[in-house]
């Protein structure tokens, strides 16, 4: 008879048991709605959300149904805890049933106290105040969400292999990381042509892992640095870059560069000795190659052949110091750079020949670390000096050219040599020589360099400046690189005022003075289209002969340093106007004669 009590307990536990999971049933599932009530769209920036495939994320919106009867409403945001965020309706009635009406609701992504919602995942809940029961909008695989995001991705590529194309295949893998889970639009921008980063393809990558075949329109992408970049839109419309601004900030780039070469050489820069070899460094993608030795301007070859080596051995003339073109060829690609030869015996001449090497690799635009960026001095960064020349001949060589062909013609003896060699005591001396020619634009100077063009002019030895802007920048020099170079100075390393170029407007540069009679023999004026002022001289330099276009903005100046001379002339392009220009011809034959005293 006892038991009959305990069986009516177990029935009505088990009834309370199962009551319990049907209300929670009844809770976490969403029976009571209809009219697919999903959030739209479904991740939001309330700050800044932009319009993607014409649908705006700035704010939720959601709309839906009852699907028994009408009722009386509460709908609210909760966080992924649980915890109340805002409410989008209290006690709003909505008619179910057999006709049942629809109503939407919309949230703009911020608290009840009107501040931005944190970012991160948000629940839909939906009341039924009369039925006693709430619901989270949800569908076959559970509640649905909706994503707050206010950050961007952060997208950054994280390798690229290989650095340098072409190799056996072009393909370069890129993996990438920071991409919200989603693909990445991989973006190649080219960086060594003039006025900054160029974009010149785009195409859809993976979510970490890329691969660019090498091509740009379909065919191979040309010679050049290149700068692989990333665009990345999360489900929010938010859309992050890599790099996160052009041009990029120093350093935030490494290892995202891509370097395409076809043929480069690397010549000696300095001066070979004239009647011996030349080792020229090749790079043809281990293609054979055909090579010829020329004099400038001069069809004929002096030597020629074919190789595949990476390490060209070229013969050099025993004709004494000079310039000479070595052309280089391979299918469709070409390439022409400079070999100096010295005299035979390290001498020659009265007046030392120097040519600007160092601004040669200054401004040659090479990716030496690999992050998409060529590496100049003219940027401010670090270079290597053993690299190839890779745009051919360097800014200034046809000056060069001009200017020696000038001296041979009017048998004005010279020695030649480089900045480089000078300031790595290689080759020639300054004190072998009566005076010295700086045949360009030394735009670098490096600090024991400095030094020994002071002394050597105070000392008694005289030297003409033919480059603009020149002389006025260090730069730190080891036996392979060159880095930290400095701003421009307003006085040069050799006590002169520097002005910027500026255009003559069609005035003639007249001589007003000339005690070093720099322009005797001539009419003492000169036609140029533009000039370089040099407005002074600092401390008891003193200033001997002059000409400009007025008396306080001379163009071309003589001045004593100590027991030296020196002469600059700012004359843009003044060395290739030896070619033709008379009084440019009688002023240079005038400086040479006060540089051998």
């Amino acid at each position: 008879m006892r038991r009959l009590p305990v069986a009516a307990f177990v029935a009505l536990a088990a009834a309370t048991v199962a009551a319990f999971f049907v209300t929670q049933h009844l809770k976490v599932t969403t029976p009571l709605l209809a009219g697919d009530p999903a959030p739209h769209p479904a991740a939001i920036n309330p700050v800044d959300g932009q319009v993607c495939k014409g649908v705006s994320h700035r704010r939720m919106f959601v709309s839906f149904y009852l699907l028994h009867r009408s009722d009386d409403v509460d709908v609210d945001i909760e966080s992924a805890t649980g915890t109340l965020v805002d409410t989008l309706a209290s006690g709003v009635h909505m008619v179910g049933g057999n006709h049942p009406v629809r109503r939407p609701f919309t949230w703009d992504g911020r608290t009840a106290s009107g501040a931005v919602a944190p970012d991160g995942i948000y629940y839909i809940r939906v009341t039924l105040i009369h039925q006693g029961r709430s619901v989270l909008i949800s569908n076959n695989a559970g509640p649905e969400a909706v994503t707050v995001e206010t950050v961007p991705p952060r997208p950054r590529v994280t390798a690229v292999s290989p650095s340098l194309i072409p190799q056996s295949t072009s393909s370069v893998r890129i993996g990438s990381a920071g991409t919200s889970g989603g693909p990445a639009r991989v973006l190649i921008y080219r960086t060594d042509l003039p006025g900054g980063p160029r974009l010149v393809k785009t195409f859809a990558g993976g979510h970490s892992k890329s691969t660019w075949d090498g091509t740009i329109g379909g065919r191979p992408a040309p010679q050049g640095t290149y700068l692989i970049g990333l665009k990345v839109t999360d489900k929010a419309c938010n859309t992050g870059r890599f790099p996160d601004q052009l041009p990029p900030v120093p350093g935030t780039t490494a290892g995202a560069g891509v370097t395409v070469r076809y043929l480069a050489a690397q010549p000696p820069l300095d001066p070979v000795p004239a009647g011996s070899r030349a080792t020229v460094y090749v790079d043809a993608r281990r293609h054979s190659y055909h090579w010829a030795l020329h004099r400038p301007s001069v069809r004929r070859a002096l030597a020629s052949g074919t190789s595949s080596a990476f390490a060209l051995s070229v013969p050099v003339p025993r004709a004494g110091a000079g310039l000479y073109e070595l052309a280089l060829r391979y299918g469709g690609h070409h390439t022409v750079v400079p070999l100096v030869t010295g005299p035979a015996a390290g001498r020659g001449g009265k007046v030392l020949v120097v040519l600007p090497a160092l601004t040669w690799q200054g401004v040659n635009p090479v990716d030496d670390d690999h992050d998409g960026l060529p590496n100049t001095l003219t940027a401010g960064d670090s270079i290597d000096l053993d690299r190839p020349l890779v745009n051919g001949l360097p800014p200034g060589w046809h000056d060069a050219v001009t200017l020696l062909a000038f001296l041979r013609r009017h048998h004005l003896s010279y020695g030649l040599t480089t900045d480089l060699a000078l300031a790595s005591n290689t080759g020639p001396a300054l004190t072998g020589y009566r005076g010295v020619i700086l045949a360009g634009d030394e735009n670098w100077v490096p600090s024991r360099l400095s030094a020994a063009l002071r002394g050597y002019v105070a000392g008694g030895g005289h030297l003409l400046s033919l480059g603009i802007d020149s002389l006025r920048r260090g730069v730190t020099l080891t036996a392979t690189r060159a880095f930290d170079p400095t701003a421009a100075r307003s006085t040069d390393v050799l006590g002169a005022h520097v002005g910027a170029v500026t255009s003559t407007r069609g005035a003639l540069i007249l001589a007003d003075r000339d005690q070093l009679h720099l322009f005797s023999g001539s009419s003492g004026t000169l036609r140029y289209p533009a000039y370089q002022a040099f407005p002074g001289l600092s401390g008891s330099l003193q200033l001997a002969s002059q000409a400009g276009v007025s008396p306080t903005s001379p163009a071309v100046i003589g001045y004593h340093v100590g027991r030296g001379i020196v002469i600059e002339i700012g004359l843009p392009g003044f060395a290739l106007s030896l070619a033709h220009n008379f009084d440019g011809q009688q002023l240079m034959v005038g400086a040479y004669r006060v540089l051998v005293g």
